[in-house]
């Protein structure tokens, strides 16, 4: 994929609620936010980061901040501009492309939008491979790479910019700036260049959008088999059928939390989400867990839904999928498994051909 036009722009919004896995964001505003920075500045070019030189800094962007609020104050060029201002300040150099952070369907959209706003190219490759809730859950993190210096541009205009800091204590930092931001900020972490993004090796990402949303928009929701050509491109496997039976949700840390209670023919079934679907669970056996992607698809027409818009009565089909294997290494599973949201739970792994890994009771 070479970039990124208007034609292209449905598909590749579809393809990362997939890596959302029950969160990433509202694709309607994603979509919106995206065609409109097309239409006024083209087409985004996307560039491998072994086709730029090794020393060349990039900017990584991601989206800050409460879902509800973005909704109301989009992200704009002054945010961009002041961003990357500030990045190129602090290194003494300009940027040569930009980056996502990760993978769903605003912070997709949102680092191309901005690529188009600052008339840069986009990498095709994000730092995550999928969607996570805190900015220092990375690849790039767990190479070794330091999260720091974090910049955050507010829709009020005002700037902020962490040069140390690690783990929870950067994480409640960044929470504690964010009403005086407006509760929405464009991000930018990790000082990197091209040649570390080429040595991570996570080139394909938003062509890996686009390639599973045309997938995605060609299910036919009648049966299962109608769901084949998604789960071929994705890699995944439809785990069940299931009515949406409750949903409980809270967020007074800070983080959506919840679960979802879905009625089976094979018994009662849930998921616990932070954000993102973490765990999916039959009968008190675990199916599926974190850091695999867990997405539930409405029944009747296919896509893909936010977890916290799921209504009661709802028929969806519970769909598990692979992520980067280094997710999976013992230092992975530290990072971003069950038990670094605080369940005891113990990883379940989809090994990318439609089974799962024996699983437990919990």
């Amino acid at each position: 994929m070479e970039q990124v036009a208007e034609s292209a722009i449905d598909d590749i919004v579809r393809g990362a609620v997939h890596f959302g896995s029950g969160g990433g964001g509202e694709p309607h505003l994603g979509r919106q936010l995206l065609t409109a920075a097309v239409r006024q500045y083209g087409p985004v070019p996307l560039v491998q980061a072994g086709s730029l030189a090794p020393d060349a800094l990039v900017l990584p962007v991601v989206s800050a901040g409460a879902p509800y609020a973005l909704l109301e104050k989009a992200h704009g060029v002054h945010e961009a501009e002041a961003l990357r201002a500030a990045v190129e300040a602090r290194a003494g150099r300009e940027c040569a492309a930009v980056l996502p952070v990760q993978l769903g369907s605003a912070n997709v959209a949102v680092p191309l939008a901005v690529a188009a706003r600052l008339g840069l190219p986009c990498l095709d490759a994000d730092l995550m491979r999928r969607t996570l809730p805190s900015i220092d859950m990375t690849l790039l993190r767990l190479s070794g790479h330091p999260v720091p210096p974090i910049t955050l541009v507010g829709c009020t205009g005002a700037l902020v910019e962490f040069s140390s800091g690690d783990g929870a204590v950067l994480g409640e930092l960044l929470r504690a700036v964010m009403p005086g931001l407006g509760l929405v900020a464009l991000a930018s972490a990790y000082e990197v260049t091209a040649g570390a993004c080429a040595r991570l090796g996570v080139d394909g990402s938003i062509s890996d959008c686009a390639r599973i949303g045309a997938a995605l928009g060609a299910v036919s929701p009648g049966s299962e088999a109608g769901y084949a050509p998604f789960l071929r491109a994705c890699g995944g496997r439809m785990l069940c059928t299931a009515t949406v039976a409750e949903l409980v949700q809270h967020s007074t840390d800070g983080w959506p939390r919840g679960v979802v209670s879905l009625n089976t023919p094979e018994g009662f079934a849930r998921i616990d989400f932070q954000n993102e679907n973490l765990i999916v669970s039959r009968s008190g056996t675990v199916l599926a867990t974190v850091p695999d992607l867990i997405s539930l698809a409405d029944a009747e027409t296919g896509s893909l839904l936010q977890t916290t818009d799921l209504a009661l009565g709802q028929e969806v089909h519970v769909i598990a999928g692979p992520v980067d294997d280094r997710w999976h290494t013992p230092e992975g599973l530290d990072m971003v498994g069950p038990r670094a949201f605080g369940y005891a739970v113990d990883p379940v792994r989809f090994d990318g051909t439609g089974d799962l890994t024996a699983a437990g009771p919990r």
